[in-house]
């Protein structure tokens, strides 16, 4: 029967499709079960590895040989045990002798930034407090200061007024006035070279 029909509908020239009919389907008063979702599994996150490769020299200080810069191990905070303005950390550092150094120096934004870690969320600020971990490597002193100061200075109206400084809770620069003390000191460096 169905060779007939294809051949008479060649046989008029049209080619159509037999039409389909909801009358032939039978119709079931029962509803459908609710879709039920299979159970949410939380995706495993990879831990991010940290790419400093920072050498603790057991003398008071860190190696980094990726920047060529030498760090003191421990940062004005948890060397004094309280924060330092700009100028109080410019005085800390030429009385500073570590590791048989005296050549240390506040480092700029872009120096500062080599060491901040964002896979680090480390509990070791001088308060301890564990909403505000610190992306600070482990092998840094614990103690630290919140923020450290860097040798970049603003001038207004020919004085200077203010510096950046890099916030390690987020990683994030601020400009701050040099009289500002709350939560902040310095970290040392020196060139390897």
């Amino acid at each position: 029967m169905i060779t007939i029909r294809v051949f008479f509908w060649i046989v008029l020239g049209a080619i159509t499709i037999p039409a389909f009919s909801y009358a032939d389907d039978t119709i079931s008063c029962t509803p459908k079960p609710p879709y039920d979702a299979p159970q949410y599994v939380e995706p495993i996150k990879k831990p991010e590895v940290s790419k400093l490769h920072l050498i603790d020299n057991n003398d008071g200080t860190i190696t980094d040989p990726d920047s060529g810069l030498l760090w003191t191990k421990k940062d004005s905070y948890a060397d004094l045990g309280k924060c330092l303005t700009w100028q109080e950390s410019m005085d800390y550092l030429e009385k500073l002798d570590t590791a048989n150094f005296s050549d240390w120096r506040m480092p700029t934004i872009k120096e500062l930034a080599t060491i901040y870690d964002s896979t680090k969320e480390n509990n070791m600020a001088w308060d301890h407090n564990a909403e505000y971990t610190l992306g600070l490597d482990e092998k840094f002193a614990d103690g630290s200061a919140y923020w450290f100061w860097s040798s970049d200075c603003g001038v207004v109206e020919q004085k200077r007024c203010c510096a950046k400084t890099l916030y390690f809770v987020k990683g994030l620069i601020h400009l701050r006035n040099l009289d500002q003390c709350n939560n902040g000191g310095v970290r040392a460096v020196k060139n390897l070279k």
